[in-house]
C-alpha cells in the first residue's frame, strides 16, 4: 500500500520575502505510472472537487462549486496567509488553483497545475510540470489516500474571514 504525504509548503516571492501554501505533496511517494493511462475528465474532476475541502495540517483549501470560486488559508506558526482565487479543469486531467496568496507582508499571485490520470479504478496525480506520480485515490478509498482529505464540510470560509482580519489590521499597521 503506498503511502500518501500531507500538503506541504511552496514558497512564492514577493519582494524579500516568501508566500504561500498550495496543495502540493510535501515528500510524496513517487509511482510507477501505468503504460496507458487515460486523462481523467473535467467532469469527472468537477465531481472530485467541487464544493469540497482539501484539508491540510495547517489549514485547507475550499473549491467552490458555483463560479469555480477558490479560497485557501494556513496558519503555520509565523506564516499566516489565505488566497482567493478561482480553479480551473480540463479535459486533459488539469486542476489549476490560480489565486492571490496574502500575508501581512503583501501578496502575490499562484498558479499552479495538478495533472490526474486514471488506470482503470485508480487516479493518479502529479504536480505539473515535472512532479513525480502518486496515488491520488486508489480503486477503494482509504485512510491513507489524498482524496480522504477532500471532505464537504467548510472548514475555510470561518478562518479565511479571521484571517482576513488580521492581515488587514496587521498590514495597515506597517506589518
Amino acid at each position: 500500500m503506498t503511502k500518501i504525504a500531507s500538503v506541504g509548503a511552496i514558497a512564492l516571492p514577493v519582494g524579500g520575502m516568501l508566500i504561500g501554501t498550495l496543495l502540493t505533496p510535501a515528500h510524496a511517494q513517487p509511482n510507477r505510472l501505468p503504460k496507458k493511462p487515460a486523462p481523467v475528465t473535467a467532469h469527472e474532476l468537477r465531481q472530485i472537487y467541487s464544493d469540497k475541502t482539501w484539508k491540510w495540517s495547517a489549514g485547507g483549501v475550499r473549491f467552490i462549486g458555483k463560479g469555480r470560486r477558490l479560497i485557501a488559508f494556513s496558519e503555520k506558526p509565523g506564516k499566516a496567509t489565505f488566497a482567493e482565487g478561482r480553479w480551473k479543469i480540463d479535459n486533459d486531467g488539469r486542476l489549476c488553483p490560480v489565486a492571490v496568496w496574502v500575508t501581512h507582508e503583501g501578496s502575490a499571485p499562484a498558479n499552479t497545475c495538478f495533472q490526474h490520470v486514471r488506470d482503470r479504478r485508480t487516479i493518479y496525480q502529479r504536480r505539473e510540470p515535472d512532479g513525480d506520480w502518486y496515488i491520488f485515490k486508489t480503486y477503494r478509498p482509504g485512510p491513507e489516500d489524498e482524496y480522504a482529505k477532500l471532505v464537504t464540510e467548510d472548514t475555510v470560509s470561518p478562518n479565511m474571514d479571521k484571517l482576513k482580519k488580521s492581515l488587514t489590521v496587521s498590514a495597515s499597521q506597517g506589518g
